[in-house]
């Protein structure tokens, strides 16, 4: 059985998820050019899910991609299990939005050498989690994706 190419033809939107901030960002796979968004602060009554819910919304994009933590040897954490959790709630929603998990390992280290003022590191590691996830199509890493 041959599985559907899957074509993200439009803007992808990013997450990296944190405890109390998750950073947002937004990519077109074409152009290459990934845009920082405003963070989610998770405070209060705010729920994580119904928030990306709503971006999915207002932005529309082709796909989900969420930054997948591992410890220093590729092992599963705490915070996998729980990105993985998020994961498992966002496609229970059924948003109609293709989700990848993208090993964002370095992310915040590299977020950290790129913010400029006025932005968010959070969301800053989420533009380097789309670049990431438009390379790794480009090379054909990730299976019946194109753009």
């Amino acid at each position: 059985m041959s599985l559907k190419k899957i074509n993200l033809d439009g803007d992808l939107l990013g997450l990296d998820f944190g405890d109390s901030r998750t950073g947002v960002a937004r990519i077109h796979p074409v152009a290459r050019i990934s845009e920082p968004l405003s963070p989610i602060v998770l405070k209060g009554d705010v729920i994580l899910v119904e928030e990306v819910a709503e971006l999915i919304r207002r932005y529309n994009p082709s796909a989900l991609v969420i930054g997948l933590p591992r410890g220093l040897d590729g092992q599963e954490t705490e915070q996998t299990k729980k990105v993985e959790k998020f994961a498992k709630q966002m496609e229970d929603i059924k948003t109609g939005v293709p989700l990848y998990l993208v090993d964002e390992a370095g992310t915040t280290k590299e977020a950290e050498l790129r913010v400029k003022k006025g932005e968010s590191v959070d969301s800053v590691a989420a533009c380097i989690i789309l670049e990431t996830f438009v390379s790794e199509v480009e090379r054909g890493r990730i299976a019946d994706v194109t753009f």
